[in-house]
């Protein structure tokens, strides 16, 4: 049990350190772009990206309300031919 806390602990370590250096990796070619051709066009890419994110999340929150409303019902119609 130990050993796979551990194990799980170093993944979740790498994990933040790839995503730190996705993050900074990202943050020096925005501003290599801000400074080609100034702020507006910068902001207006991030907030695209923001828009494909939601849009992406909403999607996934919708199959997961799907997936529960049917192990729901599954549950529901097994517990009532229990009851039978």
């Amino acid at each position: 049990m130990a050993e796979q806390m551990r194990r799980t602990s170093e993944t979740l370590k790498g994990a933040r350190r790839g995503a730190g250096w996705a993050f900074g990796f990202g943050a020096v070619l925005g501003a290599g772009a801000m400074m080609r051709s100034g702020p507006r066009p910068a902001f207006k890419g991030a907030m695209k990206g923001m828009l494909r994110a939601r849009e992406a999340g909403a999607e996934a929150v919708e199959r997961l309300q799907d997936v529960y409303a049917e192990a729901e019902s599954e549950h529901a119609a097994e517990t009532l031919e229990e009851d039978d």
